[in-house]
């Protein structure tokens, strides 16, 4: 058992500092270029799931009471129909330089910022929310989809009942991957950006079945597009 235990908290770590070389790469010059370079380009030309797509899985998705982990530079909540006018969007991130961007871009809303770990439980005002968003957070992290289950078990407590978590997440495996997708997937993996060689459609639906009672996975391109719900307490 001790044994079990420090293997886990070794894993854990690992993954911690994987993580912050995933996020590291995010500086304010990055950031300035990640619209056209992420959105424009490569969802489409590299990824196959071209950003119009993403933004009507946001549209579809969102409530007024948001919390969105891993927020890049806020693209689709900037664009996003929200449903509300004064709506209450938390935004939650390793990187201070994503969420101040993200911050400035939406500050019509007024967002209040998190700088934290989704590896650790996450603990925030207000305690629950009606929509979280993991928009491209998955396939930066390390480790197999059994591992980043325990993300979505961070989150869960955070969910009003009858709320969504959704998102999308770029596959390592059993999608198709042209040669620009395959070039840059070999290249962010070995830098620690990505973390996703072993990431599965099937260990998707298993991390969600583990933690929600229904979802839905939608495949488009490279990208997998997820939504789940839990209807507990």
């Amino acid at each position: 058992m001790t044994n079990s235990i420090y293997q886990s908290r070794t894993t854990m770590a690992q993954n911690q500092t994987k993580m912050a070389a995933s996020a590291a790469p995010y500086n304010k010059l990055v950031l300035a270029l990640y619209d056209f370079y992420v959105i424009q380009f490569s969802n489409r030309y590299v990824w196959q799931c071209p950003s119009s797509h993403m933004l009507d899985f946001y549209n579809r998705h969102i409530w007024t009471n948001h919390l969105d982990v891993g927020v890049g530079t806020g693209y689709f909540l900037d664009k996003c129909q929200i449903p509300s006018q004064t709506p209450l969007i938390a935004l939650f991130d390793l990187n201070p330089n994503s969420l101040e961007t993200t911050a400035r871009r939406l500050q019509r809303y007024r967002p209040t910022t998190h700088v934290g770990d989704v590896w650790e439980p996450l603990n925030l005002r207000p305690p629950r929310f009606d929509s979280i968003a993991l928009n491209y957070l998955l396939h930066c992290l390390a480790g197999d989809m059994t591992e980043k289950a325990a993300v979505f078990a961070n989150l869960r407590p955070l969910l009003n009942p009858g709320g969504t978590v959704f998102g999308s997440t770029i596959l390592g495996q059993g999608v198709h991957h042209n040669r620009l997708a395959r070039k840059l997937m070999a290249v962010y993996n070995a830098k620690g950006i990505f973390g996703n060689v072993n990431d599965t459609a099937q260990g998707l639906e298993a991390a969600l079945a583990a933690n929600f009672q229904s979802y839905h996975i939608d495949i488009k391109g490279c990208v997998a597009l997820f939504s789940a719900t839990t209807w507990g307490t």
